[in-house]
């Protein structure tokens, strides 16, 4: 039986009510987290970092840091990092949409501004404990990737990777297909290009071909006995052959002469 708007929005609430210490759970028991932690701070808000009055979103992000100062004559700024964003985004529907966002400074940003890890996500997922710990290893992964003192293991760059390849990117305020589906797409088009190109030069080769008939077939065979009629007569010509010899060269060269003329003959009637 399909879910209603109200069930959905109702496993939402209850996922807006457990956030907080869910992830906070999460990043606890995770020692890579640490070293961010000292530096950007974790920071869970359900209801969004706006204030908290939102209740269609929950956002779990690494704060912000200054990490260097610039002088300009007798003024100075400082400039600052921003770490990387999960959120969770419910629709009027009740589904929900799960973003990534980088760690990004204002001179350093990566090309996507986020990517799209699910799409209409049924809410009642979002109960399971496995589910929202992928996510936040995703988060994980993407700000050891993007953070500017970031160091990625091998695995999570992988990760990092995987995602950019199979996930949709916003690429200057657009959401984009994936990059599977745009090589897919491109491979099945030369597929198709190459294949009817093929087709087509058969085609157009079986058509421009003489097509051979009976009678060119029985021409065939008439030139063949006329090859054979031929030598004979070359080794009559050229042999010191007795009568009884010649009889029955001649009596062959009549055999032959009827082959060469009966399918010629049938040919006409026809």
């Amino acid at each position: 039986m399909a879910r209603t708007r109200h069930e959905r929005i109702n496993d939402f609430d209850e996922f807006f009510r457990t956030a907080v210490a869910t992830f906070s759970g999460f990043g606890e028991n995770d020692t890579k987290a640490t070293k961010f932690q000292n530096i950007y701070v974790l920071n869970i808000c359900p209801g969004s970092r706006a204030g908290g009055t939102n209740n269609r979103v929950v956002e779990i992000f690494w704060g912000s840091r200054p990490f260097e100062a610039i002088t300009q004559g007798r003024n100075w700024t400082a400039l600052t990092e921003y770490g990387a964003t999960l959120l969770y985004e419910r629709d009027d529907s009740g589904f929900v949409v799960v973003s990534i966002f980088p760690a990004n400074t204002d001179n350093r940003k990566p090309i996507e501004s986020s990517i799209t890890l699910d799409i209409r996500l049924d809410p009642i997922k979002l109960k399971n404990k496995s589910y929202l710990k992928k996510n936040w290893k995703e988060l994980m992964a993407y700000m050891e990737s993007t953070s500017l003192d970031g160091n990625p293991t091998f695995l999570q760059r992988q990760r990092v990777s995987y995602l950019r390849t199979f996930k949709n990117l916003v690429i200057d305020n657009k959401w984009t297909p994936t990059k599977l589906s745009v090589f897919v797409r491109e491979v099945f088009k030369w597929v198709l290009t190459v294949g009817l190109s093929g087709i087509i030069i058969y085609v157009l080769t079986q058509l421009t071909q003489p097509t051979t008939t009976e009678t060119e077939i029985q021409l065939k065979k008439v030139n063949k006995n006329l090859e054979a009629v031929s030598k004979k007569l070359d080794k009559i010509s050229q042999g010191n052959f007795n009568l009884k010899t010649i009889s029955i060269t001649a009596d062959s060269l009549a055999r032959k002469s009827k082959e060469i003329l009966e399918p010629i003959v049938k040919q006409k009637t026809k």
